[in-house]
């Protein structure tokens, strides 16, 4: 999901002050550590994702907010 979309969905959500704390590229391997992402699909990503773009694909995003007020 795109950062603004996110952003968006907390706003539309009731949540104030949202600010991104830290952004981190995840790479191939962090998404294999996670079980949404099975074997196969790590498989595929690597073969379809150009070897120099491993390392970034996609990022982490820490997001401080507050409901209501």
């Amino acid at each position: 999901m795109a950062e603004r979309d996110f952003v968006e969905r907390l706003e539309k959500s009731g949540f104030t002050g949202i600010e991104i704390m830290d952004r981190r590229p995840w790479g191939i391997e962090d998404c294999a550590r996670y079980p949404l992402f099975d074997r196969e699909l790590i498989a595929l990503m690597r073969k379809v994702i150009p070897p120099e773009c491993h390392d970034r694909v996609a990022e982490s995003v820490v997001v401080r907010a507050r409901l209501g007020r």
